[in-house]
C-alpha cells in the first residue's frame, strides 16, 4: 500500500513538471524510482518510459486547446522518433545499468546548459509553424526524432529533454509551443517503446498503473500552470530541473560505481 501511495505521490510531482516543461515526466520518476523506491536503474527506466505516455496525454490534451501543438511538426519527428524507439527498446537489454545511469546524467545536463545559454531571439508565432520549415528543417526534424526516441526507449525519458531544446533553439520555436509540440510526439514514441519492453517482461504494471494516475492529475496541472508563465521563466526552470536530476543521479551513480568495486 506504501508503495503504492507513493508511486501515485511520484506520479503527480512528475506530471507537473513534465506539463509545465514538455519532458514527459521521466527526469523525476527515473530518479524516484531509484532514489525512493529502491527499483533498480534498468526497471527505473523502462518503467517510468511507460508512466511518460499517461502523463504527456494529459498535458498535450490541455495545451491542444489553446494551440501550443504544432501537429504538423510533430509528424515529422514522428517519422523518426517511432523507428528510434523501436530499435532503442530492442537493444535496451544489450547496454550495462552504469551506462544506462551515466547517459541519463549527460544528457540532463547537456539540455540544462543548451537551454540556460539560449537567450530567445525571433520566434515563430504558432500560426506560421507550417510556412515556416525547409525541406532541410523537414529532414533534420526526422533525424531528432530518431536519436531522441532511441534515446527515449533506453533512458526513460519520453525525448522531451531533446525535442524542446532543439524546436526552441534550432528552429526557433515558442517555448509554449516547442513544449506542446513535444510532449504531442511523446505520447505515441512512449507507447511503442513501452510495448517493445513489455513483451520482453520489462514492466512492472501495478507500479506503472500507480505512476500513470498520478501522472494524468499532474501532467493536466502543469500544463494549465505553463501557459500562465511566459517563455523565459519556463526556460530558466527547464535548465534547473535538468540540472538538479543530473546532480542527483550522478551522485547515487557514482557510490553505486564505487561500492561495486570495493
Amino acid at each position: 500500500m506504501k508503495r503504492a501511495a507513493s508511486a501515485v505521490a511520484i506520479g503527480i510531482v512528475a506530471g507537473i513538471v513534465g506539463g509545465l516543461l514538455g519532458v514527459g515526466g521521466g527526469l523525476i520518476i527515473v530518479p524516484a524510482l531509484v532514489l525512493v523506491l529502491g527499483v533498480s536503474q534498468g526497471r527505473a527506466h523502462t518503467n517510468a518510459l511507460a508512466a511518460t505516455a499517461a502523463v504527456a496525454a494529459a498535458a498535450v490534451a490541455r495545451l491542444s486547446f489553446d494551440d501550443r501543438v504544432a501537429f504538423d511538426v510533430a509528424g515529422l519527428i514522428l517519422l523518426g522518433s517511432l523507428v528510434g524507439a523501436y530499435t532503442g527498446a530492442r537493444l535496451f537489454a544489450r547496454i550495462p545499468e552504469i551506462w544506462l545511469a551515466w547517459a541519463f546524467v549527460a544528457l540532463a545536463i547537456a539540455g540544462a546548459v543548451r537551454m540556460a545559454l539560449y537567450g530567445g531571439g525571433q520566434e515563430i508565432a504558432d500560426a506560421a509553424v507550417g510556412t515556416n520549415i525547409s525541406a532541410l528543417g523537414a529532414a533534420g526534424l526526422v533525424l531528432i526524432g530518431l536519436f531522441a526516441g532511441a534515446l527515449a526507449a533506453v533512458l526513460g525519458v519520453g525525448g522531451g529533454v531533446i525535442y524542446v531544446p532543439a524546436l526552441a533553439t534550432l528552429y526557433t520555436f515558442q517555448q509554449h509551443l516547442a513544449q506542446g509540440t513535444s510532449l504531442a510526439v511523446i505520447v505515441p514514441t512512449a507507447i511503442v517503446a513501452t510495448f517493445v519492453h513489455s513483451r520482453a517482461g520489462r514492466i512492472d504494471w501495478r507500479l506503472v498503473a500507480g505512476l500513470g494516475a498520478g501522472g494524468v492529475i499532474g501532467g493536466l496541472i502543469g500544463a494549465q500552470s505553463a501557459l500562465a508563465l511566459e517563455g523565459p521563466v519556463l526556460r530558466r526552470m527547464f535548465a534547473g530541473i535538468l540540472l538538479l536530476a543530473a546532480i542527483r543521479m550522478a551522485f547515487k551513480t557514482r557510490r553505486t560505481a564505487a561500492e561495486t568495486v570495493s
